[in-house]
């Protein structure tokens, strides 16, 4: 249960005495690639997709937020927005929804009072945000949120959040990943070099 609830956690969350939040986190998104094995070379994870450009906005987040105290549900705390442009699904753009997801590692600190039970612990690398893209013509637009909610006893709780990778099929990718309609790799934070002529 610990763990589970630990998951919750918000990127590099502010403690409740945090006066001010820093400023959102942001990450362009390349094509995630996959090994292949030889003599076939390192490509694509997705060979049916394609886009031109994405980005990812993490959010940070301040006590009480991550407890979500009007709901209960942790849609009042969203932990980063997607948008990928240009996707195409085998040369047509693409309308309809994909998967996204983000690990993270999340440690929490004292505890003032001493109720809250993830006190002292760290959450290992784990899935802790997911949401949908949904796509029309070509233009995705999507959130990700905590798979739950921080119990209330730990508002007073410093927690700290670090970016963590999303494995999958034994690969490892991330902190974000937004896969295809058929569930593989398709997009990654990243950088993609331009190639250029040898000197």
């Amino acid at each position: 249960m610990r763990i589970a609830i630990a998951l919750v956690t918000l990127l590099v969350a502010a403690s409740a005495h945090a006066a001010k939040l820093p400023p959102p986190m942001k990450f362009n998104l390349v094509t995630a690639q996959c090994n292949a094995l030889p003599p076939a070379v390192p490509g694509p994870c997705s060979t049916s997709f394609k886009f031109t450009g994405g980005q990812v906005v993490m959010k940070a987040q301040k006590q009480p937020g991550p407890t979500c105290p009007k709901t209960g549900q942790p849609t009042e705390t969203p932990g980063g927005s997607l948008v990928l442009k240009g996707v195409t699904k085998d040369g047509a753009s693409f309308s309809g929804s994909l998967p996204a997801q983000a690990s993270l590692k999340t440690t929490f600190g004292s505890d003032p009072n001493g109720n809250c039970e993830l006190r002292g612990t760290q959450v290992p690398n784990l899935s802790s945000l997911q949401g949908t893209l949904t796509c029309k013509n070509g233009t995705c637009k999507g959130i990700v949120y905590p798979i739950a909610c921080l119990p209330a006893q730990c508002a007073d709780t410093p927690v700290v959040s670090e970016l963590g990778s999303v494995e999958v099929n034994g690969a490892s990718f991330g902190p974000f990943l937004v896969l295809d309609d058929a569930g593989k790799p398709l997009a990654t934070p990243g950088t993609f070099l331009v190639p250029s002529s040898e000197p």
